[in-house]
This record gives structure tokens, sequence and C-alpha cells, in this order.
């Protein structure tokens, strides 16, 4: 169903709406079918509308991961309401983070730049570090700042755990792979997580020591 036309929206309300209305294409038919046109024509607005908030499909790739790092990083704090224990919350905010993929793959890899146009993959000759600066000078604010949340809570969880803070900041990096590639291995049909068992069941059992 499309949204009201653009004369309807209040002030403020046209850029949630195309958010969502991107969000939607991603669903149904991949990042691949995203462009500032078809937001438009989702949202039920003209073509030239988004321009209003988005200069370019950049600008909205941008938006769009953004929202997406935010969204996971509310599911992680909802999923983990209750736990105040290290290992409870480590478990907890990884588990989130593959559900989040597996339930929203399209997005998820528009939000860790595996889509044209992010501004997160910058194919030269340089070296990796020269590669990992520009990128990070492409960024919106927005993008560099919603991207560190989930990661943010990750390593507070880890810093509980009273370990100095240069093992921390390894350690919370080190789960952080680990869900990661186990979400890619997933959504890329690489294994299963065997039938009757949680994600969350399946992770504590991968993981390499017992949390705290």
């Amino acid at each position: 169903m499309h949204l009201l036309p653009s004369h309807a929206y209040h002030h403020g309300d046209l850029k949630k709406a195309l958010i969502s209305a991107s969000h939607k294409i991603l669903n149904e038919r991949g990042a691949e079918a995203l462009s500032l046109r078809a937001i438009a024509a989702e949202a039920g607005v003209s073509h030239m509308a988004p321009y209003a908030h988005f200069k370019n499909k950049k600008a909205l790739f941008e938006e769009v991961a953004a929202s997406g790092f935010e969204t996971l990083t509310e599911m992680m704090l909802k999923n983990s309401e209750g736990l105040n224990k290290a290992g409870a919350l480590i478990l907890s905010y990884g588990a989130s983070y593959i559900e989040f993929a597996l339930a929203q793959p399209q997005l998820y890899r528009l939000m860790l730049g595996q889509v044209e146009n992010t501004g997160r993959r910058v194919i030269t000759q340089n070296s990796l570090q020269s590669e990992a600066t520009s990128n990070k000078q492409t960024l919106s604010p927005e993008l560099q700042a919603s991207s560190k949340k989930p990661f943010v809570l990750l390593e507070t969880a880890f810093s509980q755990t009273g370990l100095p803070p240069l093992k921390v900041k390894a350690q919370a990096l080190g789960a952080w792979s680990m869900v990661h590639g186990m979400a890619a291995l997933l959504i890329e049909g690489h294994f299963e997580v065997p039938k009757g068992m949680s994600i969350k069941d399946f992770l504590a059992l991968a993981a390499l020591d017992k949390p705290v």
C-alpha cells in the first residue's frame, strides 16, 4: 500500500515515509531495486520529492543504513532487558545481532556496505589502511555515529568482566567478528542452526569460553 501523497505530510514526516518506503523495497525486492525514483513511487510522491532530503542515491543508502543500525541497537537493548551479568548481556547482544541479520538480510547487506553507492567500499590500488581512511571520510556523520552503537553496547558488557581495557576491546571485537561471520554464513545457507535450537542456545555452544 502506498503512503499518502506529499501534500498530506506534516513537516518532517516525508523523510520518515521515504525511509519506511526504502525498507519495504529492500524487504520485497532487494537492495538492487532501491533508488530515489523507486522510493518516490512507493511513497506515492513525485520523483523529485526525495531530493528535498537526499542529494543522491549514496545519501539515501547511508540514511537507510543508519536507520538499520538504530533499529539493531534498539533490538539489542529490548532483548536484554532485565539482564545485568556480563555473560548474559554478551550472549543476548550476539543473538540479537544474528536474529536481526537473518530477519532483514537485504538491509543487513546495505548496512555493512555490501551494496553499491553506500560509500563504504572504495576499490583502489591503495593499501588497506588508505582504503579504510578514505571510507571513513566519505561516510555521513549520522552513519558513522549509528554504526558504532551496537558495538559500544557489546564492549560495555565486556567491560563488566573487570578485564584490562585492551583485553576488553580485543574480546569484544572477537565476539563481534564471530556473530558477523555466523550471520553471513547462515544468510548464505552455508550451514543451519540445528532444528529445535534457538540462535542464542547455538551461540552459547559456539562460544570458546563460558560467559562470565
